[in-house]
């Protein structure tokens, strides 16, 4: 089969869908797949169904053989991410949301023939530098600060920075999530822990759903590999 060439069963599949029949266009996908593994549309729209009827462990088999037929696929990163969402499986998702972005970029500057823009990290360590110099109180700008250095690679900043605005306000929930991500880094594990754990209970006090849910994983994944 051509890769322009679509089988009848995919397009009864389909049908099927429209008239909410999930059972059958479900079976009818598989059986596309099975006969034309490299069919990629009849691999998107099964991820699909599976994902709307909350069949998400199904539906993230189905998106990883996707994903393997074609890595540079931005549509197959993109759907595994929501799955993983919808299971709560924060760090995947962004793993998966990350290689969708870089896809996209990679597109975009292939296009356009240009190479991608770099990340000055002085000037945007500078410029949080002189934020902070005109409020000392400015839990962003010390959290802002922190990523800054974090991204950059230099750790031992980042950390100094993140217990700073931590200082300026325990409740900023953000900073207990960079300070434990630097702290990991470096290699201080223990503490790390701590930091997350804390963080995990401000979150909690404050109602910071994301920041919460990713300490949380940060602290699972940690604790399984310990």
């Amino acid at each position: 089969m051509s890769s322009k060439e679509i089988p009848p069963l995919y397009q009864e599949a389909l049908e099927d869908f429209r008239h909410d029949r999930n059972a059958a266009a479900i079976e009818k996908l598989n059986r596309v797949i099975a006969a034309h593994p490299a069919f990629e549309d009849a691999h998107e729209a099964l991820s699909v169904i599976l994902y709307n009827q909350k069949k998400y462990d199904e539906a993230i088999t189905c998106t990883k053989k996707w994903v393997k037929l074609n890595p540079n696929c931005i549509m197959a990163h993109t759907n595994l991410s929501r799955c993983y969402v919808a299971k709560e499986m924060i760090l995947e998702a962004e793993d998966e949301q990350n290689e969708a972005r870089r896809l996209t970029w990679k597109s975009e500057l292939k296009s356009k023939q240009a190479e991608m823009p770099k990340v000055d990290h002085a000037e945007r360590i500078e410029r949080f530098k002189q934020v902070i110099e005109i409020d000392p109180a400015d839990v962003l700008g010390y959290y802002s600060l922190g990523t800054a250095y974090f991204e950059s690679g230099k750790k031992r900043e980042a950390m100094d920075t993140f217990e700073k605005a931590i200082e300026v306000d325990a409740k900023h929930t953000s900073s207990y999530l960079g300070l434990g991500m630097a702290l990991e880094a470096f290699g201080d594990k223990a503490k790390a822990r701590k930091i997350y754990e804390r963080g995990i209970q401000v979150a909690t006090e404050n109602g910071d759903m994301m920041p919460q849910k990713k300490m949380e994983a940060l602290l699972k994944r940690m604790e399984g590999g310990s």
